[in-house]
């Protein structure tokens, strides 16, 4: 597929910032435990401000790479940005507290150290789950994508009323249209997604999908699962669907923090 633009944010991407993330708040745990006086903890907490700056830019550039990309075409792909662009904000604040707590100490000032530590790490609350919901927006938005060009490709009429769908099942079609999705379906009967990652979907789901005859299922060599695929109503019904707005959003997103009685130090001009 031809992108339009320039291509966004890759899963290998977005790994690494979940991973810097997890070693940014294991520092700033590693410091609310860490006694001594200042003298003593200024290096581990320039380090630890260190990170978290290295951090915060990664997640710029993936957000400037999600915006000039063609996932703004897209609800799902709009969704990304939107919680890209909290991730870059909540990992910039963290940095600047981890600074301002380098300053602290720098003046021997130890109680206020401590306090700008712990709005730094509240700053990353659920960071590294909020970049597993970019994941999957971004790949939704694809999905979205690979069905506009098999629409395109076998001339499929999407402008006349198709089987109506709800989000969850929208979503669960455009993680299903690409076509690379596995469904493992256990002793009892349930099944559920184990492939792609980050494609959180009910059984019920993929059952209200199957029982519409939006996908289909394919035994794979391996035993109780199934390649999924998207019927020709399906790639319709994606494509004719109106997604709702995400109200999730704001539980994937950093808790705000209490700022109020402490002051950051003066910084030094140079």
């Amino acid at each position: 597929m031809t992108h339009p633009f320039t291509p966004g944010p890759i899963d290998e991407d977005l790994w690494t910032l979940t991973q810097y993330l997890l070693k940014c708040g294991d520092l700033l745990d590693d410091l609310t435990r860490q006694p001594g006086e200042a003298p003593q903890r200024l290096a581990d907490t320039i380090r630890t401000g260190s990170a978290l700056y290295r951090t915060s830019l990664h997640t710029g550039k993936l957000l400037a790479q999600a915006s000039l990309s063609d996932a703004a075409t897209t609800v799902d792909g709009q969704e990304a940005i939107t919680v890209l662009r909290r991730l870059a904000e909540a990992t910039s604040n963290a940095a600047t507290r981890a600074s301002d707590a380098v300053s602290a100490l720098a003046h021997g000032d130890t109680a206020s150290a401590d306090q700008l530590l712990k709005q730094s790490r509240a700053h990353l609350y659920r960071t590294p789950v909020a970049v597993q919901d970019v994941s999957g927006a971004l790949l939704r938005h694809d999905g979205y994508l690979y069905a506009q060009e098999r629409a395109a490709r076998e001339n499929l009429d999407t402008s006349t009323p198709t089987i109506k769908v709800s989000e969850a099942q929208r979503r669960g079609l455009a993680v299903f249209a690409r076509g690379e999705a596995v469904v493992h379906e256990s002793a009892a009967g349930t099944r559920e997604v184990i492939a792609p990652l980050y494609a959180y979907m009910r059984g019920t789901t993929i059952d209200a999908l199957l029982d519409k005859g939006l996908i289909s299922l394919t035994q794979l060599v391996q035993q109780d699962r199934y390649g999924v695929r998207l019927t020709t109503a399906g790639t319709q019904a994606l494509l004719s669907a109106r997604p709702a707005q995400n109200r999730d959003l704001v539980r994937t997103t950093p808790a705000p923090v209490k700022t109020k009685g402490i002051t950051p130090p003066a910084r030094t001009r140079r």
